[in-house]
This record gives C-alpha cells, sequence and structure tokens, in this order.
C-alpha cells in the first residue's frame, strides 16, 4: 500500500440526527475535505469495507450498531484500526471515557459541538494520520525487504505499539541526546539536547495467575488494552515499546526525576484506576508496577547497560507488591 500526503482527507460523519450531520458538514465545508455521511452504524460499517476514510466521526449513541460497537469492529479489523475513531458523546462520566478509549476510541467530542473544538481536534486528527501513515509505509518498506515479517517489523502486532526492536534501534540515538548541545553545533547535524531521559518499565502483575484464570487469548486483548490507555496518558515526545509479553516500556526526553516520578505515577493510575472491560460480561481489575531510572549526563550507561539496569529496578519494584512504583535513587518529598 502507498500514501501520497497530497490525497484528500476522506472523513465520514455517523449520527442518527439529519441536523447533527449537515451541522459537522457545515463545520467542515470548508477545509477541503471528502465527507460522506451515514445516518446509523450499519450503513456506516458497509461504507467502511467499501471505502474506508482516514477519519471517522461517529455518535455514541444510535439505535441498531451503536457507536462505540461501531468502534469495537473497526479497531478489531487489522486492516481498519488504523483509521482515526473521533466520538461524538454527551457522556461526562469518566468510566464511559474509558470504556470508549478501551474500545478504541481515539478522541472524543463533547456535544453539543463546539466548532473551533472540531476543527481543532481533526487539524491533530490528521498530525497522528500522518504519522500512521509514515509508520506504516516504513513497515511495509521492512516487509517488501524481508519475507520474515514478525522480526522486521517496528511495530508489535498484537497491540499496534512500537516493538522491543524498535527500542534497541532507538535507544542509541535517545541516550545520544542527553547531556548539554555543543557550542558549534552544525545545522545539517542539528540535535536536541536535553537535561534528562525518563525510562520506565512497568510489567502487568500476577500475569500466571491472569492466564490460568482467563486464558492466553483474553490476555492478549487485555494488553492491547493496557498499550492503548499508556498512550492516551502519554506525553509530547513520550514513545511506548513492547518490550515483553506483558512488559512495556515508556521512554521521555525532558523530564526532571520529580517530573518522571509523576508521569509513573499517572501511567500506573491509568491502568489500576478502572477495570479492563471487554464486554458487557467480562471485566477484568489490572495493575502494573513500574520500575524507571532517569539518565543524565552524569550517566555512562550504554543501551544494554541501561536496559538491565532498569529491568533490576522493576524487579525490586514486584518484590514489594502488587501496583508498586520505583524510580531509582528518587523518593516522593525528596
Amino acid at each position: 500500500m502507498t500514501f501520497d500526503p497530497t490525497d484528500p482527507v476522506q472523513i465520514l460523519v455517523i449520527d442518527d440526527s439529519m441536523v447533527v450531520r449537515e451541522l459537522i458538514a457545515q463545520y467542515l465545508e470548508d477545509g477541503g475535505y471528502l465527507l460522506e455521511t451515514a445516518a446509523n452504524g450499519e450503513a456506516a460499517w458497509a461504507a467502511i469495507c467499501q471505502s474506508p476514510p482516514d477519519l471517522i466521526i461517529s455518535d455514541w449513541s444510535m439505535p441498531g450498531l451503536s457507536g462505540i460497537e461501531l468502534c469495537r469492529r473497526v479497531k478489531s479489523d487489522p486492516s481498519l484500526q488504523h483509521i482515526y475513531f473521533l466520538m461524538l458523546t454527551a457522556r461526562e462520566d469518566t468510566s464511559d471515557r474509558i470504556l470508549g478509549l478501551d474500545t478504541g476510541a481515539d478522541e472524543f467530542i463533547s456535544k453539543p459541538i463546539n466548532a473551533e473544538e472540531l476543527r481543532a481536534r481533526i487539524r491533530a486528527a490528521l498530525r497522528v494520520r500522518q504519522l500512521t501513515r509514515s509508520l506504516m509505509a516504513a513497515n511495509q518498506r521492512l516487509k517488501d525487504q524481508n519475507n520474515l515479517l514478525a522480526s522486521m517489523s517496528l511495530l508489535d502486532e498484537e497491540t499496534g505499539v512500537l516493538n522491543q526492536r524498535a527500542l534497541t534501534s532507538a535507544l542509541p540515538g535517545l541516550l545520544h541526546q542527553v547531556g548539554e548541545r555543543p557550542p558549534a553545533a552544525v545545522d545539517e547535524n542539528y540535535v536536541l539536547y536535553y537535561r534528562y531521559l525518563s525510562f520506565w518499565l512497568l510489567a502487568v502483575d500476577r500475569w500466571s495467575e491472569l492466564e490460568q484464570q482467563y486464558g492466553s487469548e483474553v490476555l492478549r486483548q487485555v494488553v492491547t488494552v493496557v498499550a492503548r490507555r499508556l498512550q492516551s496518558r502519554g506525553l509530547p515526545g513520550s514513545l511506548v515499546y513492547r518490550s515483553a509479553v506483558n512488559q512495556f516500556a515508556c521512554v521521555t526526553l525532558g523530564l526532571s526525576p520529580q517530573r518522571a516520578y509523576e508521569f509513573g505515577h499517572t501511567l500506573r493510575q491509568g491502568i489500576s484506576d478502572h477495570p479492563v472491560s471487554l464486554s458487557s460480561e467480562l471485566s477484568i481489575p489490572v495493575t502494573v508496577s513500574l520500575g524507571g531510572v532517569v539518565v543524565t549526563k552524569e550517566h555512562d550507561l550504554d543501551p544494554e547497560q541501561l536496559l538491565h539496569q532498569v529491568q533490576e529496578v522493576l524487579s525490586k519494584a514486584q518484590t514489594l507488591g502488587t501496583n508498586q512504583l520505583l524510580l531509582l535513587g528518587y523518593e516522593p518529598g525528596m
């Protein structure tokens, strides 16, 4: 599959209210988008299968196939899961938003719709779309160069986040950015330098128990939800990697130890505060434990040493119990 950045953006608008569909079309008429509309979820699904759009704007509550179920269908299909899904909703309850995120919704717009907010959300979505297309194109080139697709891919096929191979490839360059910028930088070799690099390694707690209780197929779905939650709570510039079957790494440049600890707390809460809801009948409480390291220019660590060190911190956190958070050399209140 090839992508042309000059192609017009295709947007599918789904709402059972003609007034809402026409209002959104009016808000977006000057954006140069190719707009299609559907009055219900089933009609939308048929349109998506026939000609997948770049972005979907769908009402949550509709007769028949609801927006949340349509989102579940789209995000469960490997050929469609890259489509950016923007959910319209009047629901303000946090648990509803968590359910939407777990199902795969990328963003929410509250009703009544504000025109400027809608346009801003779409602009943000298109930035994500461009990045996704670039990653897909890079991934496709790798697949074309080697028949060993899984080993050559930079993306984890189950969760869609970057994988261990991508982490191993990226770490040398990320570590190179830690320190002070040289006084005589050459423009073509310009590199942004940061005082800190925070590296969190987190593991789903009680993995063996969960596998025995629910089975490997359910756990694959749980891991996908965990990945989505981590991405939704990431900071600008944060990169999430799946580093093992039940482990993820989150790497962020520029966070001081205090801010890194606060960020780790946010990641942990994002998993533990709400059970993973896979269906109306199955909701699984999930927690993670985190081990972290903040690298500065005083640390003389190569990528292998850093990976070993952060794994040791995570192991120590796990000995303290479940839902633990441990940052090397840092205590809250320091």
